[in-house]
């Protein structure tokens, strides 16, 4: 996985994140452990990364056109098929985090899944 492709896959959870609006704790730890496990090859922290991913990803919840934008432009990164189905694997536990998968986490899914033609 190269690095775009590590950043598309954190700026996936980070949609999901927002998707249900309250955040929480346990969603951080999970974010925090997939880019753990993916790796981070990159002149800035994640922790950098993220302050600039968490703007891009709040601006894009806002509309539901501006998170279709946002996933077509990560599917574009995610461009091999099985990293479009890591990713959404990971989106999947990520969004069950807190034991359920509501509305809006489940119409965000489906927006992902579409996007990301799996």
């Amino acid at each position: 996985m190269t690095q775009k492709q590590r950043e598309a896959v954190v700026d996936l959870l980070l949609l999901g994140m927002f998707a249900d609006a309250p955040l929480r704790v346990s969603e951080e730890a999970k974010l925090l452990s997939v880019i753990e496990e993916i790796g981070w090859e990159s002149y800035q922290t994640a922790d950098l990364y993220l302050q600039s991913a968490i703007a891009r990803a709040r601006e894009a919840v806002d509309t539901e056109g501006g998170t279709k934008h946002r996933l077509e432009k990560i599917g574009e990164e995610l461009n091999e098929l099985g990293l479009r189905k890591r990713a959404l694997d990971y989106l999947t536990q990520f969004l069950g985090v807190d034991g359920a998968v509501d509305a809006d986490e489940s119409k965000f899914l489906e927006l992902a899944r579409e996007a990301l033609k799996t």
